[in-house]
């Protein structure tokens, strides 16, 4: 099993942190036919997305229940 950065993490994250580790958990997910569709049509990046909505996500895919 691999060690994500969130897991050696030894502080809070910082949003640009959080960012990174919303796209690690999608990567990791992704099936090879989701990465072919992004390689042809693109994807808007996370560093688009606000900070509020990074962190809601972000709380609600790691934080604590």
């Amino acid at each position: 099993m691999r060690t994500t950065e969130r897991q050696i993490r030894d502080h809070e994250p910082s949003v640009d942190e959080m960012r990174y580790d919303l796209a690690e958990q999608e990567a990791m997910n992704m099936s090879t036919e989701e990465i072919i569709n992004l390689l042809l049509y693109g994807s808007e990046g996370l560093d688009a997305v606000p900070a509020i909505e990074i962190k809601d996500e972000w709380n609600n895919m790691f934080g604590e229940n």
